[in-house]
Protein backbone atom coordinates (compact mmCIF):
# COMPACT_ATOMS: atom_id res chain seq x y z
CA UNK A 1 0.00 0.00 0.00
CA UNK A 2 1.28 3.27 -1.06
CA UNK A 3 1.22 6.48 1.71
CA UNK A 4 2.14 9.46 2.28
CA UNK A 5 2.58 10.83 6.14
CA UNK A 6 1.41 14.43 7.76
CA UNK A 7 3.26 15.42 10.72
CA UNK A 8 2.58 17.80 12.80
CA UNK A 9 2.50 18.43 16.63
CA UNK A 10 -0.06 18.01 19.01
CA UNK A 11 -1.30 20.78 21.48
CA UNK A 12 0.62 19.09 24.60
CA UNK A 13 3.70 19.41 22.01
CA UNK A 14 3.38 23.19 21.36
CA UNK A 15 6.61 24.63 23.76
CA UNK A 16 9.34 21.99 22.73
CA UNK A 17 11.38 22.51 19.66
CA UNK A 18 9.37 21.26 16.23
CA UNK A 19 12.04 19.46 14.38
CA UNK A 20 12.65 17.39 17.37
CA UNK A 21 9.02 16.33 18.07
CA UNK A 22 8.47 15.77 14.13
CA UNK A 23 11.94 13.51 14.03
CA UNK A 24 10.40 11.00 16.63
CA UNK A 25 6.78 11.14 15.13
CA UNK A 26 8.41 10.08 11.83
CA UNK A 27 10.55 7.36 13.38
CA UNK A 28 6.86 6.26 15.22
CA UNK A 29 5.12 6.15 11.99
CA UNK A 30 8.24 4.52 9.99
CA UNK A 31 8.42 1.69 12.26
CA UNK A 32 4.75 0.69 12.21
CA UNK A 33 4.58 1.50 7.99
CA UNK A 34 7.19 -1.46 7.81
CA UNK A 35 5.47 -3.58 10.38
CA UNK A 36 2.48 -3.22 8.26
CA UNK A 37 3.50 -3.64 5.00
CA UNK A 38 3.23 0.16 4.38
CA UNK A 39 5.27 2.05 1.91
CA UNK A 40 5.70 5.78 2.47
CA UNK A 41 6.33 8.00 -0.78
CA UNK A 42 5.76 11.14 0.63
CA UNK A 43 6.67 13.18 4.07
CA UNK A 44 4.48 16.50 4.51
CA UNK A 45 6.03 17.89 7.94
CA UNK A 46 4.29 21.13 8.81
CA UNK A 47 6.59 23.16 10.42
CA UNK A 48 4.77 26.29 10.77
CA UNK A 49 1.45 25.79 11.99
CA UNK A 50 -1.79 27.44 13.16
CA UNK A 51 -4.95 26.71 13.84
CA UNK A 52 -6.48 28.00 10.35
CA UNK A 53 -6.39 25.89 7.08
CA UNK A 54 -4.88 28.48 5.37
CA UNK A 55 -1.91 28.57 8.38
CA UNK A 56 -0.80 25.12 7.48
CA UNK A 57 0.95 24.86 4.23
CA UNK A 58 1.95 21.75 4.28
CA UNK A 59 -1.75 20.12 4.66
CA UNK A 60 -3.26 22.11 1.60
CA UNK A 61 -0.47 20.80 -0.45
CA UNK A 62 -1.58 17.01 0.99
CA UNK A 63 -5.34 17.55 0.36
CA UNK A 64 -4.33 18.73 -3.47
CA UNK A 65 -2.05 14.96 -3.59
CA UNK A 66 -5.24 13.15 -1.65
CA UNK A 67 -8.08 14.50 -4.28
CA UNK A 68 -5.78 14.08 -6.53
CA UNK A 69 -6.12 9.97 -5.69
CA UNK A 70 -2.17 10.26 -5.62
CA UNK A 71 -2.25 8.11 -2.19
CA UNK A 72 -4.14 4.52 -0.68
CA UNK A 73 -3.62 5.82 2.32
CA UNK A 74 -2.12 8.62 4.60
CA UNK A 75 -0.53 7.97 8.53
CA UNK A 76 -0.72 10.75 11.09
CA UNK A 77 0.45 9.94 14.72
CA UNK A 78 -3.45 10.86 15.51
CA UNK A 79 -6.66 12.19 14.10
CA UNK A 80 -6.81 15.54 15.55
CA UNK A 81 -3.13 16.56 14.41
CA UNK A 82 -5.20 16.15 10.59
CA UNK A 83 -8.43 17.68 11.53
CA UNK A 84 -7.55 19.99 14.82
CA UNK A 85 -8.91 23.24 13.87
CA UNK A 86 -12.34 25.51 13.25
CA UNK A 87 -15.22 23.26 12.13
CA UNK A 88 -15.28 24.40 8.57
CA UNK A 89 -12.05 23.75 7.86
CA UNK A 90 -12.23 19.86 9.58
CA UNK A 91 -15.48 19.46 7.16
CA UNK A 92 -12.90 20.36 4.14
CA UNK A 93 -10.28 17.83 5.09
CA UNK A 94 -12.70 14.63 5.75
CA UNK A 95 -15.02 15.40 3.05
CA UNK A 96 -12.14 15.67 0.89
CA UNK A 97 -10.34 11.96 1.96
CA UNK A 98 -13.88 10.44 2.07
CA UNK A 99 -14.64 11.62 -1.65
CA UNK A 100 -11.32 9.99 -2.53
CA UNK A 101 -11.61 7.18 -0.63
CA UNK A 102 -8.43 7.71 0.92
CA UNK A 103 -7.59 6.01 4.54
CA UNK A 104 -6.59 7.85 7.30
CA UNK A 105 -3.98 5.56 9.13
CA UNK A 106 -3.27 6.16 12.60
CA UNK A 107 -1.10 3.46 15.03
CA UNK A 108 -4.31 3.16 17.06
CA UNK A 109 -6.98 2.45 14.34
CA UNK A 110 -7.50 3.08 10.93
CA UNK A 111 -10.33 5.09 9.39
CA UNK A 112 -12.59 4.66 6.25
CA UNK A 113 -14.37 7.35 5.81
CA UNK A 114 -16.85 5.50 3.12
CA UNK A 115 -17.67 3.56 5.97
CA UNK A 116 -20.46 4.90 7.80
CA UNK A 117 -19.42 4.00 11.67
CA UNK A 118 -15.67 5.22 11.09
CA UNK A 119 -17.38 8.72 9.57
CA UNK A 120 -19.68 8.61 12.44
CA UNK A 121 -16.60 8.21 14.81
CA UNK A 122 -14.50 10.57 13.07
CA UNK A 123 -17.01 13.24 13.16
CA UNK A 124 -17.15 12.85 17.03
CA UNK A 125 -13.56 12.68 17.71
CA UNK A 126 -13.33 16.14 16.07
CA UNK A 127 -15.78 17.50 18.12
CA UNK A 128 -14.26 16.18 21.27
CA UNK A 129 -10.66 17.77 19.93
CA UNK A 130 -12.35 20.95 19.42
CA UNK A 131 -13.98 21.24 22.81
CA UNK A 132 -11.49 20.14 24.44
CA UNK A 133 -9.30 22.65 23.30
CA UNK A 134 -11.55 25.27 24.44
CA UNK A 135 -11.89 23.76 28.11
CA UNK A 136 -7.70 23.79 27.70
CA UNK A 137 -7.49 27.22 26.40
CA UNK A 138 -9.47 29.08 28.93
CA UNK A 139 -7.89 27.33 31.78
CA UNK A 140 -4.44 28.04 30.42
CA UNK A 141 -5.68 31.99 29.77
CA UNK A 142 -6.83 31.66 33.64
CA UNK A 143 -3.69 30.17 34.60
CA UNK A 144 -1.25 32.94 32.56
CA UNK A 145 -3.14 35.51 34.07
CA UNK A 146 -2.51 34.29 37.53
CA UNK A 147 1.27 33.69 37.20
CA UNK A 148 1.24 37.28 35.76
CA UNK A 149 -0.62 38.84 38.44
CA UNK A 150 2.18 36.88 41.07
CA UNK A 151 5.13 38.51 39.21
CA UNK A 152 6.35 35.31 37.71
CA UNK A 153 7.53 35.84 33.69
CA UNK A 154 5.82 33.47 31.74
CA UNK A 155 7.47 34.74 27.99
CA UNK A 156 11.05 34.53 26.18
CA UNK A 157 13.75 35.59 28.58
CA UNK A 158 14.70 39.44 27.37
CA UNK A 159 18.59 40.19 26.51
CA UNK A 160 19.83 40.61 29.75
CA UNK A 161 18.00 37.41 31.37
CA UNK A 162 17.75 33.71 31.28
CA UNK A 163 14.47 31.91 32.46
CA UNK A 164 14.52 30.13 35.43
CA UNK A 165 12.30 27.79 37.42
CA UNK A 166 11.45 28.74 41.01
CA UNK A 167 8.80 26.66 43.10
CA UNK A 168 7.79 25.17 39.79
CA UNK A 169 7.05 28.61 38.56
CA UNK A 170 8.96 30.54 35.43
CA UNK A 171 10.72 33.66 36.17
CA UNK A 172 14.06 35.32 35.16
CA UNK A 173 17.94 35.76 36.82
CA UNK A 174 20.76 37.93 35.63
CA UNK A 175 22.72 37.33 32.55
CA UNK A 176 25.70 39.75 33.76
CA UNK A 177 27.64 39.00 30.36
CA UNK A 178 24.90 40.91 28.97
CA UNK A 179 23.10 43.10 31.79
CA UNK A 180 26.16 45.22 32.23
CA UNK A 181 25.37 46.22 28.71
CA UNK A 182 21.84 47.04 29.25
CA UNK A 183 23.38 49.80 32.10
CA UNK A 184 24.99 51.12 29.60
CA UNK A 185 22.18 51.87 26.98
CA UNK A 186 20.27 53.38 29.47
CA UNK A 187 22.97 55.51 31.20
CA UNK A 188 24.33 56.27 27.93
CA UNK A 189 20.85 57.40 26.82
CA UNK A 190 20.19 59.58 29.57
CA UNK A 191 23.65 61.19 29.13
CA UNK A 192 22.39 62.38 25.25
CA UNK A 193 22.94 59.85 23.08
CA UNK A 194 20.37 58.69 20.50
CA UNK A 195 19.19 55.42 20.26
CA UNK A 196 21.27 54.58 16.82
CA UNK A 197 24.80 55.83 18.47
CA UNK A 198 23.76 53.51 21.92
CA UNK A 199 23.36 50.81 19.26
CA UNK A 200 26.48 51.93 16.90
CA UNK A 201 28.37 52.00 20.38
CA UNK A 202 27.42 48.77 22.38
CA UNK A 203 28.22 47.27 18.90
CA UNK A 204 32.02 48.42 18.71
CA UNK A 205 32.33 46.69 22.13
CA UNK A 206 31.36 43.46 21.19
CA UNK A 207 27.50 43.06 22.20
CA UNK A 208 24.76 41.29 20.07
CA UNK A 209 21.73 40.36 20.37
CA UNK A 210 20.22 36.83 20.43
CA UNK A 211 18.16 36.88 17.55
CA UNK A 212 20.46 39.09 14.88
CA UNK A 213 23.73 40.12 14.04
CA UNK A 214 23.81 43.70 15.57
CA UNK A 215 21.49 46.14 18.11
CA UNK A 216 19.49 48.50 15.95
CA UNK A 217 17.78 52.06 16.68
CA UNK A 218 14.52 49.78 17.42
CA UNK A 219 15.98 47.11 19.30
CA UNK A 220 17.14 49.38 21.59
CA UNK A 221 14.36 51.76 22.42
CA UNK A 222 12.49 48.44 23.06
CA UNK A 223 14.83 48.40 25.67
CA UNK A 224 14.54 51.36 26.97
CA UNK A 225 11.35 51.27 27.31
CA UNK A 226 11.12 47.46 28.53
CA UNK A 227 9.87 47.79 32.42
CA UNK A 228 11.40 44.40 33.10
CA UNK A 229 14.43 45.85 33.63
CA UNK A 230 13.25 47.60 36.99
CA UNK A 231 11.88 44.49 38.06
CA UNK A 232 8.26 44.47 36.67
CA UNK A 233 6.22 41.97 34.60
CA UNK A 234 4.57 43.67 31.84
CA UNK A 235 1.74 42.02 29.82
CA UNK A 236 -0.19 42.66 26.74
CA UNK A 237 2.17 44.86 24.56
CA UNK A 238 0.75 43.62 21.84
CA UNK A 239 -2.17 42.42 19.96
CA UNK A 240 -2.38 40.03 17.27
CA UNK A 241 -4.52 40.77 14.64
CA UNK A 242 -5.99 37.73 12.48
CA UNK A 243 -5.66 37.33 8.73
CA UNK A 244 -8.66 39.66 7.08
CA UNK A 245 -9.95 40.62 10.56
CA UNK A 246 -9.49 44.15 8.54
CA UNK A 247 -9.07 43.21 5.07
CA UNK A 248 -5.02 43.13 6.06
CA UNK A 249 -3.59 40.12 3.63
CA UNK A 250 -1.84 38.59 6.51
CA UNK A 251 -1.93 38.07 10.40
CA UNK A 252 -0.33 41.97 11.87
CA UNK A 253 0.72 42.62 15.72
CA UNK A 254 0.28 45.75 16.46
CA UNK A 255 2.09 47.56 19.49
CA UNK A 256 -0.60 48.66 22.70
CA UNK A 257 -0.75 51.82 24.34
CA UNK A 258 1.19 51.63 28.12
CA UNK A 259 -2.62 51.89 29.52
CA UNK A 260 -3.40 49.29 28.23
CA UNK A 261 -0.52 46.72 29.59
CA UNK A 262 -1.22 44.77 32.63
CA UNK A 263 2.25 45.71 34.82
CA UNK A 264 2.93 43.97 38.15
CA UNK A 265 5.87 43.30 40.37
CA UNK A 266 7.81 40.52 39.50
CA UNK A 267 9.55 37.49 41.34
CA UNK A 268 13.12 38.69 39.53
CA UNK A 269 16.24 40.96 40.25
CA UNK A 270 16.18 44.49 38.64
CA UNK A 271 18.98 45.40 36.55
CA UNK A 272 18.89 49.48 36.90
CA UNK A 273 16.96 51.16 39.24
CA UNK A 274 13.76 52.97 38.78
CA UNK A 275 15.05 56.67 38.83
CA UNK A 276 17.63 55.76 36.04
CA UNK A 277 14.62 54.05 34.20
CA UNK A 278 12.03 56.97 34.55
CA UNK A 279 14.85 59.64 33.38
CA UNK A 280 15.21 57.57 30.32
CA UNK A 281 10.87 57.27 29.57
CA UNK A 282 11.10 61.06 30.14
CA UNK A 283 13.65 61.56 27.35
CA UNK A 284 11.78 59.44 25.28
CA UNK A 285 8.64 61.30 25.45
CA UNK A 286 10.37 64.34 24.70
CA UNK A 287 12.55 63.45 21.99
CA UNK A 288 9.69 61.09 19.87
CA UNK A 289 6.73 61.00 18.52
CA UNK A 290 4.75 58.14 20.37
CA UNK A 291 3.94 55.34 17.74
CA UNK A 292 0.32 54.79 17.11
CA UNK A 293 0.24 51.35 15.36
CA UNK A 294 -2.78 50.14 15.54
CA UNK A 295 -3.23 48.08 12.65
CA UNK A 296 -3.69 50.52 9.64
CA UNK A 297 -1.55 51.25 6.81
CA UNK A 298 -0.11 54.94 7.60
CA UNK A 299 2.36 55.01 4.74
CA UNK A 300 1.90 54.83 1.20
CA UNK A 301 5.31 53.14 0.79
CA UNK A 302 4.54 50.52 3.58
CA UNK A 303 6.60 47.14 2.37
CA UNK A 304 7.72 48.17 -0.78
CA UNK A 305 10.86 49.72 0.12
CA UNK A 306 14.41 47.95 1.31
CA UNK A 307 17.38 48.59 1.38
CA UNK A 308 19.80 48.09 -1.02
CA UNK A 309 22.67 47.10 1.11
CA UNK A 310 21.20 44.90 3.96
CA UNK A 311 17.68 43.73 2.27
CA UNK A 312 15.64 44.71 4.99
CA UNK A 313 12.28 47.35 5.06
CA UNK A 314 12.65 50.74 5.46
CA UNK A 315 11.01 52.59 8.22
CA UNK A 316 9.15 55.53 7.91
CA UNK A 317 10.27 57.52 11.11
CA UNK A 318 9.19 60.58 12.78
CA UNK A 319 12.38 63.01 12.45
CA UNK A 320 13.33 66.88 12.51
CA UNK A 321 9.29 67.92 12.76
CA UNK A 322 8.68 65.30 9.54
CA UNK A 323 8.57 61.81 8.08
CA UNK A 324 11.61 60.06 7.17
CA UNK A 325 12.28 56.97 5.54
CA UNK A 326 15.47 54.95 7.57
CA UNK A 327 17.15 52.58 7.14
CA UNK A 328 16.71 50.40 10.90
CA UNK A 329 20.88 48.63 10.38
CA UNK A 330 23.29 50.59 12.50
CA UNK A 331 25.86 52.06 9.73
CA UNK A 332 24.15 51.30 6.25
CA UNK A 333 22.16 53.71 4.10
CA UNK A 334 21.51 57.05 4.92
CA UNK A 335 18.01 58.19 5.58
CA UNK A 336 15.62 60.49 3.13
CA UNK A 337 12.47 62.85 3.46
CA UNK A 338 9.90 60.37 2.55
CA UNK A 339 8.22 62.94 0.52
CA UNK A 340 11.28 63.30 -1.77
CA UNK A 341 11.67 59.21 -1.67
CA UNK A 342 7.08 59.03 -2.69
CA UNK A 343 7.83 61.93 -5.31
CA UNK A 344 10.69 59.55 -7.12
CA UNK A 345 8.62 56.37 -6.91
CA UNK A 346 5.98 58.65 -8.89
CA UNK A 347 8.58 60.12 -11.41
CA UNK A 348 9.75 57.01 -11.88
CA UNK A 349 6.58 55.11 -13.04
CA UNK A 350 5.64 58.10 -15.14
CA UNK A 351 8.81 57.26 -16.94
CA UNK A 352 8.79 53.35 -17.07
CA UNK A 353 4.96 54.54 -18.06
CA UNK A 354 5.79 56.36 -21.22
CA UNK A 355 8.58 53.67 -22.65
CA UNK A 356 5.93 51.05 -22.27
CA UNK A 357 3.08 52.88 -24.02
CA UNK A 358 5.18 53.71 -26.87
CA UNK A 359 6.35 49.84 -27.00
CA UNK A 360 4.60 46.72 -29.25
CA UNK A 361 3.81 43.69 -27.50
CA UNK A 362 6.94 42.30 -29.44
CA UNK A 363 9.69 45.52 -28.86
CA UNK A 364 10.12 44.72 -25.81
CA UNK A 365 11.93 41.11 -25.89
CA UNK A 366 11.56 39.25 -22.23
CA UNK A 367 14.94 36.96 -21.85
CA UNK A 368 13.75 35.01 -19.15
CA UNK A 369 16.48 31.71 -19.75
CA UNK A 370 18.69 33.61 -16.96
CA UNK A 371 15.70 34.05 -14.74
CA UNK A 372 14.88 29.96 -15.21
CA UNK A 373 18.56 28.81 -15.19
CA UNK A 374 18.95 30.57 -11.92
CA UNK A 375 15.61 28.97 -10.19
CA UNK A 376 16.83 25.36 -11.23
CA UNK A 377 20.32 25.98 -9.75
CA UNK A 378 18.11 27.63 -6.40
CA UNK A 379 15.60 24.67 -6.28
CA UNK A 380 18.77 22.35 -6.64
CA UNK A 381 19.86 23.88 -3.63
CA UNK A 382 17.11 23.66 -2.05
CA UNK A 383 16.83 19.80 -2.67
CA UNK A 384 20.20 19.17 -1.19
CA UNK A 385 19.27 21.43 1.90
CA UNK A 386 16.44 19.25 2.72
CA UNK A 387 18.33 15.89 2.49
CA UNK A 388 21.32 17.62 5.00
CA UNK A 389 17.74 18.30 6.92
CA UNK A 390 16.66 14.57 6.78
CA UNK A 391 20.82 13.33 7.29
CA UNK A 392 20.09 15.55 11.02
CA UNK A 393 17.30 14.13 11.98
CA UNK A 394 18.99 10.39 11.21
CA UNK A 395 22.31 10.85 13.40
CA UNK A 396 19.85 12.21 16.21
CA UNK A 397 17.96 9.49 16.07
CA UNK A 398 21.18 6.98 16.13
CA UNK A 399 22.91 9.14 18.83
CA UNK A 400 25.83 10.52 16.39
CA UNK A 401 24.47 13.94 17.32
CA UNK A 402 23.46 15.05 20.85
CA UNK A 403 20.80 17.58 21.33
CA UNK A 404 22.64 20.86 21.51
CA UNK A 405 24.51 19.83 18.66
CA UNK A 406 22.04 19.14 16.63
CA UNK A 407 19.61 22.28 17.37
CA UNK A 408 22.92 24.35 16.48
CA UNK A 409 23.51 22.41 12.58
CA UNK A 410 19.65 22.37 12.85
CA UNK A 411 19.44 26.32 12.75
CA UNK A 412 22.05 27.03 10.60
CA UNK A 413 20.29 24.45 7.97
CA UNK A 414 16.77 26.15 8.44
CA UNK A 415 18.07 29.94 8.19
CA UNK A 416 19.94 28.66 4.56
CA UNK A 417 16.67 27.16 3.62
CA UNK A 418 14.59 30.14 4.36
CA UNK A 419 17.20 32.09 2.18
CA UNK A 420 17.13 29.62 -0.66
CA UNK A 421 13.04 29.60 -0.23
CA UNK A 422 12.98 33.30 -0.78
CA UNK A 423 15.03 33.19 -3.77
CA UNK A 424 12.96 30.78 -5.10
CA UNK A 425 9.82 32.95 -4.45
CA UNK A 426 11.12 36.10 -5.98
CA UNK A 427 12.71 34.09 -8.99
CA UNK A 428 9.05 32.56 -9.92
CA UNK A 429 7.58 35.77 -9.64
CA UNK A 430 10.10 37.85 -11.96
CA UNK A 431 9.57 34.63 -14.17
CA UNK A 432 5.91 34.38 -14.24
CA UNK A 433 5.75 38.57 -14.61
CA UNK A 434 8.38 38.27 -17.40
CA UNK A 435 6.17 35.70 -19.39
CA UNK A 436 3.04 37.29 -19.25
CA UNK A 437 4.62 40.63 -20.08
CA UNK A 438 2.36 43.41 -22.28
CA UNK A 439 4.21 46.45 -22.45
CA UNK A 440 1.02 48.60 -23.52
CA UNK A 441 -1.36 46.53 -20.70
CA UNK A 442 1.45 46.72 -18.26
CA UNK A 443 1.65 50.85 -19.16
CA UNK A 444 -2.15 51.03 -18.92
CA UNK A 445 -2.47 49.65 -15.46
CA UNK A 446 0.52 52.24 -14.33
CA UNK A 447 -1.46 54.76 -15.98
CA UNK A 448 -4.49 53.63 -13.78
CA UNK A 449 -2.27 53.72 -10.51
CA UNK A 450 -1.15 57.44 -11.43
CA UNK A 451 -5.14 58.67 -12.08
CA UNK A 452 -6.04 57.28 -8.91
CA UNK A 453 -3.01 57.98 -6.27
CA UNK A 454 -3.74 61.76 -5.46
CA UNK A 455 -7.58 61.17 -4.49
CA UNK A 456 -6.26 58.16 -2.56
CA UNK A 457 -5.87 57.86 1.25
CA UNK A 458 -2.39 56.35 2.57
CA UNK A 459 -3.69 52.73 2.95
CA UNK A 460 -5.63 52.78 -0.75
CA UNK A 461 -2.08 54.47 -2.13
CA UNK A 462 -0.60 51.91 -0.60
CA UNK A 463 -3.01 49.20 -2.37
CA UNK A 464 -2.48 50.86 -5.90
CA UNK A 465 1.50 51.21 -5.57
CA UNK A 466 1.34 47.04 -4.79
CA UNK A 467 -0.64 46.50 -7.61
CA UNK A 468 1.88 47.37 -10.18
CA UNK A 469 5.47 47.41 -8.21
CA UNK A 470 6.90 44.42 -6.29
CA UNK A 471 9.88 46.09 -4.50
CA UNK A 472 11.44 49.33 -4.14
CA UNK A 473 15.25 49.00 -3.70
CA UNK A 474 16.74 52.10 -2.10
CA UNK A 475 20.30 53.24 -1.61
CA UNK A 476 21.52 56.54 0.11
CA UNK A 477 25.12 57.03 1.05
CA UNK A 478 26.07 59.12 4.35
CA UNK A 479 27.02 62.43 3.85
CA UNK A 480 25.17 63.57 0.71
CA UNK A 481 22.77 65.73 -0.46
CA UNK A 482 19.02 65.33 0.79
CA UNK A 483 17.68 64.21 -2.85
CA UNK A 484 20.88 62.31 -3.49
CA UNK A 485 19.55 58.60 -3.30
CA UNK A 486 18.12 56.22 -5.89
CA UNK A 487 15.72 53.70 -6.12
CA UNK A 488 15.55 50.96 -8.56
CA UNK A 489 11.45 50.18 -8.73
CA UNK A 490 10.62 46.31 -9.74
CA UNK A 491 8.05 46.79 -11.74
CA UNK A 492 5.47 43.81 -12.55
CA UNK A 493 5.86 42.61 -15.91
CA UNK A 494 9.04 45.16 -16.62
CA UNK A 495 12.79 43.73 -16.93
Amino acid sequence: MDAAEYLRKSRMEEGMDTEEVLARHRKALADYASANGINIIETYPEVKSGESLYARPEMLRLLEDVEAGKYEAVLVMDLDRLSRGRMKDQGIILDTFAESGTLIITPEKTYDLSDEMDAELAEFKTFMSRREYKIINKRLQRGLRQSINDGWYVANAPYGYRKITVDRHPTLEVVEEEAKFVRMMFELYTQGYGCVSVARHINALGARPRRSDTFTRSSIARILTNPVYVGKVAWNQKSHIKKGVRGNPKQITIYNPPEKWIVTDGQHPAIIGRELFDRAQEIMRGRYTPSKNDGTIKSPLAGLVKCARCGKNMQRLMMHGGPYLLCNTVGCCASAKFEYVEAQVLHQLREIMTELSLSKPEAVPQNIAPLEESLAMVRKEIASTGRQKDKLHELLEIGEYDLPTYRERMGKVKDKLSGLERQEAELSRAIRDADRADPPAVAKQIRAVLDAYDAADAANRNALLKSVVNVIWYTKEKKTKPRDFQLKLDVKGYL
